[in-house]
């Protein structure tokens, strides 16, 4: 059943694409939006890469355009992507899917957002039973190049009685 209208920041779409799990968001989530400068990013900047072309095809990613240029902060302080992300996350008072330390501390402190992560999202996927086990996607994504700490696997692990790794 989904859940709600989100914005997808690039990160978490690149991940789940590399894992073979992009689908997830679309079995999450009602409507996921995906600002024009995280759809440049993604399918037009990493064009050959890992993603790429599974994001470009996804039909149900609804590419939007913003209402507003993002505030200066957002421009200052982050990339275009995450400043897009976060402006049409707030206009459109949906879920930030987002993975950058510093994008989410904002769009939570200065703007008041729900923010979820790569990881969080696959951990919302277990307990839905759309994905067996979270364990296995966490570490393809980790030997494809995306970086995940070991404390952040084992916690999320943990949490859906994965038990430890190590």
């Amino acid at each position: 059943m989904p859940e709600e209208t989100v914005v997808a920041d690039s990160g978490p779409l690149i991940a789940l694409a590399l894992a073979g799990c992009l689908h997830l968001l679309r079995d999450i989530y009602d409507k996921v939006l995906i600002p024009d400068a995280v759809w440049r990013e993604v399918t037009e900047g990493g064009q050959g890469r890992a993603g790429a072309a599974e994001i470009a095809s996804a039909s149900w990613l609804e590419r939007t355009k913003l209402d507003r240029s993002p505030d200066l902060l957002l421009r200052a302080e982050l990339g275009p992507g995450e400043a897009e992300a976060i402006t049409l996350a707030a206009d459109r008072n949906g879920l930030l899917i987002v993975d950058e330390r510093q994008a989410r501390r904002i769009a939570e402190m200065v703007y008041g957002l729900r923010v979820r992560g790569t990881v969080g999202t696959l951990v919302l996927a277990k307990r839905r039973k759309l994905v067996a086990q979270v364990r296995p996607i966490l570490e393809h994504m980790r030997t494809s190049g995306y970086f995940l700490s070991n404390a952040l696997v084992e916690s999320a692990c943990e949490s859906v009685g994965e038990g430890s790794g190590r």
